[in-house]
């Protein structure tokens, strides 16, 4: 038996030019999908520690993520494990910082203890880069860049080809 070899630390990081209220507002937001993760809405009974969520997809007949909110202390920091449910990979932590700094937020989106070489890897490392680049523009202009949209219409148009595996029955909110 081989022990699993986990990534180091990964951190995204972007300047948004708007007041840290309102970033964190728009992160923890669970009345409407966000464009920037992916047109994803928050599903959980509650933002507080011990609490199930996941991310809801496709009008809410997908599941695209699960897991758990570990920390949070609003405005400044919310810490979740994370699993994707396309991928038979172990759960990973996704933290989320934001900091006060010249005049906007500093967001910082940090993911730990993903197995390296695994497709949660590459999957992750993608996601966040979306994440945080489209978080900055939603949070900006209003909405997420041109290309975000093209991929964002692209994926509705193949929504019908999503896994059975990840439909919202197979991924009952856990409370």
């Amino acid at each position: 038996m081989t022990d699993k070899k986990y990534l180091e630390k990964q951190i995204y990081r972007v300047q948004i030019n708007a007041p840290i209220e309102t970033v964190w507002s728009e992160l923890v937001k669970t009345t409407a999908p966000r464009p920037f993760f992916w047109d994803g809405s928050w599903d959980t009974p509650d933002f507080a520690p011990g609490n199930s969520y996941r991310m809801l997809a496709n009008g809410g007949k997908s599941v695209a993520v699960i897991g758990k909110i570990l920390e949070m202390e609003p405005p400044n920091r919310l810490v979740t494990s994370f699993r994707l449910t396309n991928l038979p990979d172990p759960a990973s932590t996704v933290t989320y910082t934001l900091t006060e700094k010249d005049g906007g937020t500093e967001f910082c989106l940090v993911t730990e203890n993903i197995v390296a070489g695994s497709k949660s890897e590459n999957s992750m490392d993608q996601g966040a880069k979306f994440i945080v680049e489209n978080f900055k523009a939603y949070m900006e202009t209003g909405k997420v860049t041109f290309g975000a949209r093209m991929m964002l219409a692209m994926f509705s148009l193949m929504a019908p080809m999503t896994p059975k595996s990840m439909s919202a029955e197979k991924w009952p909110l856990d409370q």
